[in-house]
């Protein structure tokens, strides 16, 4: 967990609107490992129910104790230990309703409905299908339970969503009870960029044109620019302006002096 710098609602009236800085809690869970359990649900979904899915990510949080009590109220939530953290997966009421309806092939179903027998055991079979998903988030997988809201909300730590589109929406919670620790990698050094190579570029004209003699521009057309002969160039990286210097010729080919104190010679 990291905190990240934001800022809040505007505060004040007329020209004078004030957002005053906050630092809010971000998770260093990595998006390419919420992107593999996304994945996961879409095939799995689509093995199980016999219909082709697409998905959206919700990319992961960290929720305070009042989100953490709305995002689980009522939900039916697997926990399973891992040997890193524990995971959660989560279907909330309405969720669990529509997943059911799809594996009935019922186009409407009443979301307060309660589920029969043989429902349940299918909403059962549907999330412990997920569950394997949970590798990518907490290492090797233990045992899986059955956890209630109150408990999971006080353990959960992390959380993000997986929706579907289309015309039935499914929103399917995955939930850590711990962020993962940041990473922080060794310094990149000189050695390790020396097969990287910068395309740049020599600006050795410059001027302005003004609308109606651009609106007559045409092959042919000469346009005197306001650098005079021999006059300094600009060595450009992207968009960063690097050095200047002079434009030539040198064995034959287009050369640029260097002059400042970052390189002299021809480039």
């Amino acid at each position: 967990m990291i905190a990240s710098l934001t800022f809040g609602a505007p505060q004040g009236a007329g020209a004078r609107v004030l957002r005053r800085i906050a630092f809010a809690s971000r998770s260093t869970l990595p998006l390419s490992a919420a992107c593999l359990v996304a994945n996961g649900v879409r095939e799995t979904l689509s093995r199980l129910l016999a219909a082709e899915f697409e998905v959206d990510l919700i990319e992961p949080a960290i929720p305070d104790a009042g989100e953490r009590r709305i995002l689980l109220d009522g939900a039916t939530i697997l926990r399973v230990r891992g040997r890193l953290c524990d995971g959660f997966v989560i279907l909330r009421p309405a969720d669990a309703q529509r997943l059911v309806a799809l594996a009935f092939a019922e186009e409407e179903r009443s979301e307060r409905a309660p589920l029969s027998g043989i429902e349940s055991a299918t909403l059962d079979r549907i999330a412990s299908a997920l569950v394997p998903l949970c590798n990518t988030l907490c290492g090797t997988l233990g045992p899986v339970t059955r956890e209630l809201a109150e408990r999971a909300a006080c353990d959960l730590s992390t959380y993000f969503e997986v929706r579907t589109t289309g015309s039935v929406r499914v929103t399917l919670g995955f939930g850590l009870s711990r962020d993962p620790g940041e990473e922080i990698g060794e310094r990149i050094t000189l050695e390790d960029l020396a097969d990287v190579e910068l395309e740049g570029t020599v600006e050795f004209g410059r001027g302005t044109l003004g609308v109606p003699a651009f609106s007559r521009l045409a092959c042919g057309v000469t346009l005197a620019l306001d650098t005079p002969l021999g006059g300094d160039g600009v060595l450009r990286f992207g968009d960063v302006r690097f050095t200047r210097g002079n434009c030539g010729v040198h064995t034959g080919r287009n050369a640029f002096v260097c002059e400042s104190d970052l390189e002299r010679g021809a480039a």
